[in-house]
């Protein structure tokens, strides 16, 4: 018994924390990278992510570097503690090893749809909002063959969100759904929610918990066609088929007194969860 409370101890001693490293310039990045690889990794992928922020004091330089650590501390642990992960200024890179360029690119919405939430729910006052979010995602030796060609190429702009460009309009996704083709397959949602600046959510809890749901009883969901997901402080958080639908969106501000965070989700999977909901 005392000899395996002691290879236990051992053992998270020594397990590999959801760490990260600060790098300077992008010399040290490529050269890191190089270091990594020579230890017999010869597949990666990297994701990159860049966030820019108006800077225009001392003041707002510091609360931009306590949100990159804020930003990459939620994050960090969306990918595996074998990865590699570097904080540059203002842009964030993921090195996958052994990962392929699809690999990459499911990564690269894991983190996206993270971002995007943690920005909308982000309320400390040191926390600053970047202007704007950009993510990409390459994959080394296929489709670069080259690891400079590879950190360029993800560097390139996949997804990106402007913030102070982003207001609420009347144009909803069903009014879209008129004038072009109206998303069928999971994949089209979830680009669709990208394309937003929105998380997507394939799966919705088939119960709510008591607290929101005291917040959004069964009629008003049903009326409004949404379902709630949780709520953090202030926000919450509901799923509907039209997120950019003013009327429901004030109309929930109204009747909660909570600022609304709408992420997309599936029509099936909406009418399930509603259909539950008594």
């Amino acid at each position: 018994m005392g000899n395996e409370a002691a290879i236990r101890i051992s053992m998270e001693e020594t397990a590999p924390a959801y760490v990260y490293e600060t790098i300077e310039t992008a010399d040290t990045f490529a050269a890191r990278i190089e270091h990594v690889t020579a230890a017999g990794i010869n597949q990666f992928a990297l994701v990159t992510i860049a966030l820019f922020f108006r800077i225009v004091s001392k003041t707002s330089s510091s609360h931009t570097r306590t949100s990159m650590t804020y930003f990459l501390d939620s994050l960090r642990p969306l990918v595996r503690k074998t990865d590699v992960v570097f904080l540059l200024d203002t842009s964030l890179h993921f090195l996958l090893p052994g990962a392929n360029l699809q690999g990459g690119g499911i990564v690269q919405s894991r983190l996206w749809d993270a971002l995007l939430w943690r920005i909308h729910n982000s309320f400390d006052r040191e926390i600053s909002r970047p202007l704007e979010i950009a993510i990409g995602h390459s994959a080394y030796p296929s489709p670069c063959h080259s690891i400079t060609e590879c950190i360029v190429a993800a560097s390139e702009v996949n997804v990106s969100f402007n913030f102070s460009a982003a207001r609420p309009t009347h144009k909803s996704v069903g009014r879209q759904a008129h004038n072009t083709q109206q998303p069928t397959t999971e994949e089209e949602w979830s680009a669709l929610a990208r394309k937003l600046g929105i998380p997507y959510l394939s799966l919705l809890p088939k119960k709510p918990p008591t607290r929101v749901q005291q917040l959004v009883n069964a009629r008003l969901a049903h009326e409004l066609h949404c379902y709630p997901v949780g709520r953090e402080r202030n926000m919450l958080t509901v799923a509907m088929l039209n997120p950019q639908d003013r009327d429901a969106l004030q109309r929930l501000h109204q009747e909660t007194g909570l600022s609304i965070f709408p992420v997309l989700t599936h029509p099936k999977e909406l009418q399930i969860a509603l259909e539950q909901l008594v």
